[in-house]
């Protein structure tokens, strides 16, 4: 029986003496601390993040937090090893959740938030999926914390509630359904597809999941899915599903996959619950968040984003300040996270407002139930450098777009998986 990911992570209190937490460098008393805070928000949602910096700002009068936007988490992670190497790296780095392992491989490039923690009133309450992997460290996995949750998230399958009731379906819950679903709405004109899925390695980790069969062998060096071939069936059902149009699998770029949605071409779409705010924007017609459908077992990956304090910061009293705040105020993570549409990261930001109001929204709370079958053993089981997921993406391109064989395909990323992964322990 999986772990639900909402089980509280209990404190994680330090065996060993806790180091002093540095002071803020001496400055002129009327001058304000500068904390630079690189992030990977754009668009509408950076709009959201500068207003709780904003907000934070105003607050006090003797920090000032700077945001800049350093693209996407691949981005973001190469600019800040060439900024640390060159000793100018910002003092706080946004980046996505399987990224962080990037710069934990190394010592000291980002520091350990436990003792900050300990030595003030927050909480280690973080929902216990969306801190798996934040612990990464070659000595210790129980007194380390590199970096906190910020924006949270699973897939959810969002549903087109008029179309299932006009063709008198119910709302699929196993492949299977969606099969049969997808079919008799192609097979009416009413559907070009059944339900689309953006093009992520992310998804591949869901479907991987819900074999019910552990995703890494044990010392973590091969796919053990792929060897036992549980993960070979479950990604040949995949195929046949994209075959038959029952599934779209969208393209690398220019992703439209909600756009099909929004559109009424496909009846379902497979995505983020951080989509939600732009889906209801898109949708002109009812719509309901449901369960992703299952196969052997109910599974969801967690994923999201990831705030850090960088080692080399001079500024890590006021770096604290800030992240302390984003983490028990309630203008801080929680109206954030309520304002794109992203979960909460912990029990007290769940029973903050700006939570606790966006949890009356329906779709919305059912993403939360859905963490009760959140798996999160890609965040566990490798430290991703982007090779893995370079592997299941070509992996899942050819299998996908050009139909080559499923079990070569499949034993082919294992077998060179087999190498990044022993190189990466």
């Amino acid at each position: 029986m999986k772990k639900s990911v909402k089980a509280t992570v209990c404190v994680m209190a330090a065996a060993t003496a806790i180091t002093a937490i540095p002071m803020v460098s001496a400055q002129a008393a009327d001058e304000k601390v500068t904390v630079n805070f690189w992030h990977s928000m754009g668009g509408d949602n950076e709009k959201i993040l500068q207003s709780v910096v904003d907000t934070y700002n105003a607050s006090q009068d003797k920090i000032e937090v700077v945001p800049e936007y350093q693209g996407n988490y691949y981005d973001s992670i190469a600019k800040v090893q060439t900024a640390i190497g060159a000793g100018n790296g910002p003092d706080i780095l946004q980046t996505g959740s399987g990224q962080i392992s990037i710069l934990a491989k190394e010592d000291g490039v980002l520091e350990n938030l436990v003792p900050y923690m300990q030595q003030s009133d927050m909480k280690n309450d973080f929902y216990e999926g969306f801190i798996t992997g934040m612990s990464f460290d070659p000595a210790t996995t129980d007194e380390t914390l590199l970096g906190f949750p910020m924006g949270c998230s699973t897939p959810v399958m969002y549903c087109n509630d008029g179309l299932l009731k006009e063709e008198g379906l119910e709302v699929p819950t196993t492949w299977d359904e969606m099969t049969e679903v997808a079919k008799k709405l192609i097979d009416d004109g009413k559907v070009e597809y059944g339900f689309a899925l953006p093009h992520d390695p992310w998804y591949f980790w869901m479907f991987m999941a819900q074999t019910d069969t552990p995703i890494f062998t044990e010392d973590g060096n091969a796919f053990a899915c792929v060897e036992d071939g549980t993960g070979i069936t479950m990604w040949q059902k995949v195929q046949d599903m994209v075959k038959d149009k029952v599934m779209y699998f969208g393209p690398a770029q220019d992703d439209n996959c909600a756009a099909l949605f929004s559109e009424q071409k496909a009846a379902f779409v497979i995505n983020s619950i951080g989509a939600l705010n732009s889906i209801q924007n898109a949708a002109s017609f009812d719509f309901s968040v449901q369960f992703v459908p299952k196969e052997a077992i109910n599974a969801v990956p967690t994923g999201g984003n990831t705030l850090c304090m960088l080692g080399s910061s001079k500024e890590k009293e006021a770096a604290w300040d800030f992240l302390h705040w984003l983490y028990t105020d309630n203008g801080g993570v929680a109206t954030y996270s309520a304002s794109i549409g992203y979960l909460p990261c912990s029990e007290t930001i769940a029973e903050m407002d700006a939570i606790k109001e966006k949890r009356q929204d329906a779709n919305y709370q059912k993403a939360f139930e859905q963490l009760d079958y959140a798996d999160n053993q890609h965040m566990v089981s490798q430290p991703n450098n982007g090779d893995i997921a370079n592997l299941i993406t070509a992996m899942m391109e050819a299998t996908l777009y050009d139909f080559e064989d499923v079990t070569e395909q499949m034993n082919t990323m294992n077998e060179e998986a087999k190498a990044t992964l022993t190189d990466l322990q």
